[in-house]
């Protein structure tokens, strides 16, 4: 069996996924942007074929390398990437050799915020009101709908790049004389923390694992108001919340992957939750190593079994609530490192620099902790991220 994985060595702890892939005897052909002398040993190790890019985001040399592949080592199986950017290349990909999965005309739902609407109405689960704008007229009359504020975000894109609280009229204009000239989408501003429903599906597209994260603050405010990242993994999954997650699920059709449904959790409505967003991926920073953590399981290695045509069914239990903790060098903690080390050490399952990339939302150090007991895992956090 041939997977081509592009980009296998980045984010770093994906490079399990492909070692686990190995382990299994699917054969990995992996495109990245570094020589091969570049790559950690044990990642070249599990690789059975690998092609220079000299961009990722080149389509041309991208599927030039996909056809080198055919050409040497046989027909190609699966495409995969498990990342936001690369999406769309796994897509086209598959359509020219023909790979089972998402192809080009499948994805608009995961590229375009209007499309997930469509998603979320036909699997019957609540989701805030929104536009695609057009004008300025067409955005006063939405809003004399909705009423201030609104939010404002392109309509493909990932992050907090480019986006907008409207609170007045002051605002839309100043949004509208800086925008740029691709489309945005307008959606009612919807107040709520934010909770996801996680989790992996096999090959005929059945939910064989699920978790669920709650969040300290959305990715924007995080940005904008210079905030400590922390999040956490669920024990008890909501029952609501596992109801519409099941459902966006199946209204997706997606087999052999991961996926990652945002919801508002939300209040004074007649029910709790609002879906916000729909992602065919893990979510980011280390949340598979939190669901490892979680559940003390190898979900690197239960995909990989997935793939390879395994057992897809495992038993699991969610034995830890286990929380990330990023923290930032620009500013100073009640706790230094070595003593959070010393004080919980026996609840620290991971302890990192973070990808500087990820910085500004994640930290700068990361911590995972779990704990049995929610009240003890949010104690520890709020010490962890105690300023001095």
């Amino acid at each position: 069996m041939n997977i081509i994985y592009i980009s296998p060595h980045y984010p770093p702890h994906y490079q399990q996924f492909v070692e686990s892939l190995a382990r299994h005897n699917v054969r990995v052909l992996g495109i990245t942007d570094q020589n091969e002398e570049q790559l950690p040993e044990s990642l070249r190790n599990a690789l059975t074929g690998h092609y220079k890019v000299d961009q990722l985001g080149n389509y041309d040399q991208v599927l030039a390398a996909a056809r080198f592949f055919e050409e040497n080592y046989g027909k190609i199986d699966r495409v995969e990437s498990h990342l936001e950017p690369w999406l769309e290349l796994e897509a086209e990909i598959r359509k020219e050799h023909n790979v089972p999965g998402f192809k080009p005309e499948d994805i608009q739902f995961i590229k375009r915020k209007s499309h997930m609407k469509a998603v979320f109405e036909k699997a019957g689960v609540p989701h805030a009101k929104g536009i695609i704008i057009e004008d300025f007229e067409q955005c006063i009359n939405f809003i004399n709908e909705v009423s201030y504020p609104v939010f404002i975000k392109p309509d493909i894109g990932v992050g907090a790049y480019d986006t907008y609280t409207i609170k007045n009229e002051v605002d839309l204009n100043e949004f509208f004389r800086v925008k740029q000239d691709y489309d945005y989408y307008m959606e009612e501003y919807v107040e709520g923390d934010i909770e996801s429903f996680d989790g992996l599906t096999d090959s005929e597209g059945n939910i064989v694992f699920f978790t669920s994260d709650v969040f300290n603050n959305d990715i924007h405010k995080l940005v904008k108001l210079n905030q400590n990242c922390w999040y956490y993994t669920q024990r008890e999954i909501p029952e609501e919340l596992e109801k519409y997650g099941r459902a966006v699920v199946k209204a997706t059709g997606t087999r052999e992957k991961f996926f990652h449904i945002e919801f508002f959790k939300v209040k004074n409505k007649p029910y709790h939750y609002q879906a916000l967003e729909i992602n065919m991926r893990p979510p980011g920073g280390v949340t598979t190593h939190m669901f490892n953590f979680n559940c003390d399981i190898d979900v690197y290695n239960w995909w990989a079994s997935i793939i390879a045509g395994e057992e897809s069914k495992r038993p699991y239990e969610r034995k830890y609530y286990c929380a990330f903790v990023g923290r930032k060098y620009d500013r100073e903690y009640k706790f230094t490192h070595e003593e959070i080390h010393e004080i919980w050490g026996d609840y620290i399952c991971w302890s990192h620099a973070m990808n500087p990339i990820e910085a500004a939302v994640m930290g700068d150090w990361g911590y995972l902790v779990r704990s049995p007991d929610k009240e003890e895992m949010l104690g520890i956090v709020e010490d962890i991220i105690a300023e001095a």
